[in-house]
């Protein structure tokens, strides 16, 4: 009898071990044949740098993609994610725009990011107050950035591309400056190892399941279908997002808008955009600050939702804090500040509905907000 139970499991296991790859193949090639699928691109696009920490690669190519979007990126020669610009002509009023994913871009094709739209609106308004210049917005933001980072690649591209001024798009959470002077491992544009000035740097480790998920997701139909069916699916959907929110309050989303405020939590971030200044002001360019606002500031949706489901009171927030404690900091430095919050609450859905970045919609309102309040406050190429 113990025998025969032993048999039988044996044949169950021999079963599902020859039955399982040829389920998984079935599925591959059914799903290859009737529903294709686009595989995921391998996010090579970064490279280490000297100066910055990191950048993108010269010349690489992928595509983002997200529940609502699915983006071609291509990256210059230089290393920026914008065309390739040749020396700077008279005539020409040049703005370097710094900044981390909201200013990149992150979900939207180049022709609809900030730095696109911002360049063609500001060529219209100047072309339509008779001033004779060209303007062009060199898009040295990076996903992932922050303030450190916007002061050290103001060094690395000044000297390239001769900037008349510099934007940078400070978002609420920049005040995590933890990638300060940080060094990264990056093979065939992957990132797989970062330390700090007293660390050594090593390639970290990465586990089996995380190989395979990857592995899959790059060569297996089959597995992306599955995997967007869950995604895709509404009641998953809903799920995925009341995990998100419960999810918000530990990566320190709430963090800059709790009440009373915490000690010191902007100190970095105002130490680099303060650096960012005096260097700015020693080569004669201004430089110009626009806090971009998260969802939860505008929609009150996602606002509730991110209370609610992490059990926090309204009166333990203060949702105008963040822009109050970067504003007196912009004035006692004397950097202008353009705000973008008022266009934006009138104007509906301007964030993906899965994402918390800005679509395209939301970005032509925030360009609008930027260039009237540039020329109420006669900032360059206004003065004169």
């Amino acid at each position: 009898m113990e025998k025969s139970r032993k048999n039988t499991r044996f044949t169950r296991i021999l079963l599902v071990i020859v039955i399982s790859p040829l389920s998984l193949l079935s599925g591959e090639a059914f799903t290859r044949a009737l529903f294709p699928q686009n595989v995921d691109d391998r996010m090579n696009i970064y490279k280490s740098d000297s100066i910055i920490g990191f950048t993108y690669a010269p010349n690489a190519t992928t595509h983002q993609k997200g529940r609502e979007y699915n983006v071609y990126f291509q990256i210059n020669s230089a290393g920026l994610r914008d065309r390739k610009y040749e020396k700077k002509e008279n005539g020409t009023f040049r703005v370097l725009l710094l900044g981390d994913s909201f200013s990149v871009s992150h979900g939207l094709e180049i022709e609809n990011s900030l730095p696109r739209q911002l360049e063609r609106a500001l060529q219209a308004a100047v072309k339509a107050d008779g001033i004779d210049t060209t303007i062009q917005v060199v898009n040295a933001a990076v996903g992932g950035y922050s303030p450190y980072n916007y002061w050290k690649a103001y060094g690395r591209w000044r000297p390239m591309y001769e900037p008349d001024l510099v934007f940078v798009g400070l978002s609420p959470d920049d005040y995590d400056c933890s990638n300060e002077h940080a060094r990264y491992w990056i093979e065939n544009g992957v990132t797989l190892g970062m330390a700090t000035r007293s660390e050594d740097l090593r390639k970290q480790r990465v586990n089996v399941i995380t190989r395979v998920r990857k592995w899959l997701s790059w060569n297996s139909q089959f597995y992306v279908l599955l995997r967007n069916f869950l995604y895709y699916n509404n009641i998953v959907g809903r799920i995925l997002r009341r995990l998100k929110a419960q999810n918000a309050d530990q990566g320190g989303q709430l963090d800059p808008f709790r009440v009373p405020p915490e000690e010191n939590l902007w100190d970095k971030t105002f130490l680099y955009l303060a650096s960012l200044k005096v260097e700015t002001q020693q080569d004669g360019v201004p430089l110009v600050v626009a806090p971009i606002p998260l969802k939860l500031e505008i929609d009150e949706s996602e606002y509730a939702a991110i209370l609610s489901a992490n059990q926090i009171s309204e009166s333990l927030v203060d949702m105008k804090q963040p822009l109050r404690q970067i504003g007196k900091f912009c004035k006692e430095k004397e950097i202008p500040v353009l705000d973008a919050r008022s266009e934006l609450r009138q104007c509906q859905s301007c964030y993906f509905k899965y994402d918390g970045h800005w679509n395209t919609k939301g970005v032509r309102a925030a360009v609008q907000a930027f260039v009237h309040q540039w020329r109420e406050l006669r900032l360059p190429p206004w003065d004169g």
